[in-house]
């Protein structure tokens, strides 16, 4: 990423573009999360984001930050479902994405993005 401020906000939001239908399917097929709802989060994920991207210290690499980015959003679905549903989960999926934890399912849902692209280097 360059280091240049206005060209690195730029990359960061086109890390955040790129990563939406990873961000998509987390929050929607994994923590059967409604249309609104996914939104209402990805809103709050893209300005988490943002900071997070330009913090000193932050990783350099666009793939790098996709992990974190990630990372994040599982946990924002898990959090969410959580405080939602309390214990009882009925969906299977949800259960097991609850029961597994977030960090399980973030680095399935990368996992399965590189399968289906493993050209894909962010």
């Amino acid at each position: 990423m360059s280091s240049e401020p206005s060209s690195r906000y730029v990359e960061i939001d086109r890390v955040f573009a790129r990563s939406l239908p990873l961000i998509q399917t987390a929050l929607i097929q994994e923590y059967r999360l409604s249309a609104q709802e996914a939104a209402d989060i990805e809103q709050s994920l893209l300005e988490w984001f943002r900071g997070f991207s330009r913090r000193p210290g932050s990783p350099p690499s666009a793939e790098a930050l996709r992990g974190h980015l990630l990372s994040m959003t599982c946990q924002a679905g898990h959090v969410y479902c959580s405080g939602r549903l309390g214990t009882s989960a009925v969906d299977q999926r949800l259960q097991r994405a609850l029961t597994l934890g977030p960090q399980q399912i973030a680095i399935e849902i990368e996992e399965q993005a590189k399968a289906k692209d493993p050209d894909n280097k962010e």
